[in-house]
């Protein structure tokens, strides 16, 4: 492959070298980006969950008495959601390393 480790190289055989694996793993590959991606936004919203919750009592879309009590809430919603990702994660690990293991087993 030409091209290939040449920082200025065709742009075309870099991309093309890139799309050559199956389309299993191109399809675990997205679903991998999205769940991190997903770990990242709830991570921001978790740093950004007491000046959220303010803004809304600030702008009158929440009562002050229930403020303390909905960033409760939001605050154990955020963290199931990143444990279920995080859950996610390692199965689709552990069952990349499974049938990895069964791979060599079978050549063996």
């Amino acid at each position: 492959m030409s091209g290939q480790g040449v920082v200025n190289g065709p742009q075309r055989l870099a991309v093309a070298w890139l799309m050559r694996f199956p389309p299993r793993l191109r399809r675990e590959g997205r679903r991998l980006g999205l769940m991190v991606l997903g770990h990242f936004i709830i991570f921001a919203l978790a740093l950004g969950n007491d000046e959220i919750i303010a803004a809304c009592v600030n702008a009158g879309l929440l009562e002050v008495r229930y403020a303390g009590t909905i960033e409760l809430i939001v605050g154990v919603v955020l963290f199931v959601g990143w444990s279920v990702l995080t859950i996610a994660i390692m199965r689709m690990v552990d069952r990349a390393r499974s049938e990895a293991l069964a791979e060599v087993r079978d050549k063996a």
